[in-house]
């Protein structure tokens, strides 16, 4: 399972946009805070086996392990690389480039060979984080993480079903990303939670080969609320999906 979020606009407030994404589901929560409490009242002390995410710290600690974005900690030494830090990251961005290519073709080797090349990978980043602190502070903090989390940097090599990257995630939230720029977020609570809903049933039936207003059992039964208490009816919310469904 893997989580990533994005800022939105919710009554003149910045809040997050979180998606919670799976084989079988995903799940889109707007929120007011960027803390791991989102996803924990989400799971409902429901522990995933992987849980695939960037080093936030919020999106830490909801799985049995942790499989680091590999694009995220490209992007950092990246980052660092252009503040001018050329002991720590050069041999850093060497090794994580590796670890893609694999990746990408680990489907070909035995299961002898590609624990041979988690063996090998995993020694390489372990000598990096025992030299001495950088001096720049993008690079000092990839350093910290790299002390803190190595462990959860090559778990995809051994474990077919896991991806070496959260870009799954990215692409489920970059339409929000895009109805915020152009509206700006939204003035009351209940509308994000409706928006919220929406992609969550259309995005999770998709998943199933199923369309959402097809089949009653995918209308969510907890319907969003007016600002007057109001519980919105089900037409009304029919009307909203179908208009989702028309722009996809």
């Amino acid at each position: 399972m893997g989580s990533d979020e994005t800022s939105a606009r919710v009554g003149g407030k910045t809040g997050r946009q979180w998606v919670l994404l799976s084989s079988t589901a995903i799940c889109y929560v707007i929120a007011n805070t960027r803390t791991g409490s989102v996803v924990a009242t989400v799971l409902d002390d429901a522990c995933q086996q992987v849980w695939v995410a960037d080093c936030y710290g919020g999106q830490l600690g909801h799985g049995a392990v942790h499989q680091m974005c590999l694009a995220h900690l490209l992007r950092d030494a990246t980052y660092a690389s252009e503040e001018g830090d050329a002991g720590f990251v050069p041999g850093f961005r060497i090794r994580l480039l590796r670890a893609p290519e694999i990746g990408r073709r680990r489907e070909a080797p035995k299961d002898s060979t590609l624990a041979q090349y988690h063996a090998d990978l995993e020694r390489q980043p372990n000598r990096l984080p025992a030299g001495t602190m950088p001096d720049q502070p993008a690079a000092r903090r990839l350093f910290r993480v790299m002390r803190r989390d190595r462990t959860d940097l090559l778990r995809f090599i051994t474990r077919h079903d896991v991806p070496y990257i959260n870009n799954a995630c990215e692409r489920a939230l970059r339409p929000s990303i895009i109805f915020r720029k152009v509206t700006g977020g939204f003035r009351a609570e209940w509308g994000a939670e409706v928006y919220a809903a929406a992609p969550t049933v259309i995005a999770t039936g998709r998943l199933h080969g199923l369309i959402a207003l097809a089949d009653e059992a995918v209308i969510p039964s907890g319907r969003p609320r007016t600002e007057g208490g109001e519980q919105l009816s089900e037409k009304t919310l029919r009307v909203y999906l179908e208009s989702c469904r028309e722009q996809r």
